[in-house]
C-alpha cells in the first residue's frame, strides 16, 4: 500500500466516527453541507471544539467502533474515511486512548482526555452520526449507528 492509499484509507474513518458521536447525543439540528464534504469542520462549528478535539473524538469513535464491528463493516469505514489509520495511532500516541474502549464509560473517559467533557461528550457521536448523512455518507453513517445503538 502506497502512501495515498494509506492516507486516503486513514481519512475514510472520519465519516464514520462523526456518526458515531451524532447518535449518541439528542438530536438537534444539523447545518446542510456538500455530498462528500468533511464532517470535522462542521463539528467544530456546531460542537465549538478545536480540530485537535473533533479529530481525537472521532480517533476514540473508530477504536470503539473497531471492537465492535465485523472486520469487512470496519475495513470499509477504514477504506471510506480519510486518515482513519492515523487518526486511531494519534490519540494511541498522545495517550487519550490506551488500550480497548469496551463501554460508554471508557469512550466518555476519552473524550475527557481531549478534555471534552460533560454534557458534551454524550453529544458528540450523535453530532457525528447526523454529520455524516448531511455530508451524503449514510451508508458509514448506518454501520455507526449500528454500533452505538
Amino acid at each position: 500500500m502506497n502512501i495515498s492509499q494509506h492516507r486516503a484509507r486513514c481519512w475514510n474513518l472520519l465519516p464514520i466516527a462523526a456518526a458515531l458521536v451524532a447518535f449518541l447525543v439528542a438530536p438537534q439540528h444539523v447545518q446542510a453541507a456538500a455530498p462528500g464534504q468533511s464532517i470535522v469542520p462542521i463539528l467544530q462549528e456546531r460542537l465549538g471544539m478545536t480540530e485537535t478535539q473533533v479529530r481525537g473524538g472521532l480517533g476514540a469513535l473508530l477504536v470503539f467502533a473497531r471492537e465492535r464491528l465485523t472486520k469487512q463493516d470496519f475495513d470499509y469505514l477504514a477504506e471510506t474515511i480519510p486518515n482513519a489509520d492515523r487518526i486511531m495511532q494519534e490519540i494511541k500516541l498522545r495517550g487519550v486512548v490506551n488500550g480497548p474502549i469496551d463501554n460508554k464509560d471508557d469512550y466518555e473517559a476519552a473524550l475527557s482526555n481531549l478534555g471534552i467533557g460533560q454534557p458534551l461528550a454524550s453529544q458528540f457521536a450523535p453530532a457525528v452520526l447526523e454529520s455524516l448523512a448531511a455530508t451524503g455518507h449514510t451508508r458509514e453513517r448506518d454501520i455507526l449507528a449500528r454500533v452505538i445503538g
